[in-house]
């Protein structure tokens, strides 16, 4: 990954050449959450 700003990487997957953003966040309720290709996933440990 390669880092754009202190909560936004580039990605890059598979062979094409192109980059997925990845934003970590945090969710309206406070749990901190990472968001891949339109998915947020939540911080469970």
């Amino acid at each position: 990954m390669i880092p754009v700003s202190p909560t936004v990487f580039a990605a890059g997957f598979g062979l094409g050449g192109d980059y997925t953003p990845v934003v970590f966040s945090t969710l309206t309720n406070g749990t901190p959450c990472v968001y891949v290709g339109m998915r947020a996933a939540p911080k469970t440990a």
